[in-house]
């Protein structure tokens, strides 16, 4: 099975923690173990999250316009991060008939809901 890389701007989906089940994107990378995420609403690029990245799961969508402006050092607003996790989140609502707006149940390895 191919690995996902965590990269900046990569959409991923918290597995652990009180923000389980939520869309965040990658805002940076701070050593091997550990990822800086933003989502907009909560968690702003002011003030991003802190997380192990063994407690996301990396989804094979990677927003560009975002990517390279953290890189390049360009000013991302958070309602940026915002509608681009709302569009993403809309798609995988398509896919898989969950209700925008709500927690998506997050399975462990074995395949079983850890709900």
């Amino acid at each position: 099975m191919k690995t996902i890389p965590y990269d900046v701007g990569r959409v991923v989906l918290s597995k652990q923690g009180h923000d389980k089940g939520r869309w965040f994107v990658v805002a940076g990378i701070l050593d091997e173990r550990h990822v800086l995420i933003a989502d907009g609403q909560t968690r702003k690029l002011t003030k991003p999250k802190k997380k192990q990245w063994k407690h996301l799961r990396a989804k094979p969508v990677k927003v560009e316009e975002i990517a390279e402006a953290l890189l390049g050092g360009k000013t991302v607003l958070d309602s940026e991060i915002r509608k681009a996790l709302k569009a993403f989140a809309e798609e995988e609502a398509r896919k898989s008939e969950i209700p925008v707006g709500h927690q998506v149940p997050v399975q462990n390895e074995t395949g079983a809901n850890t709900d």
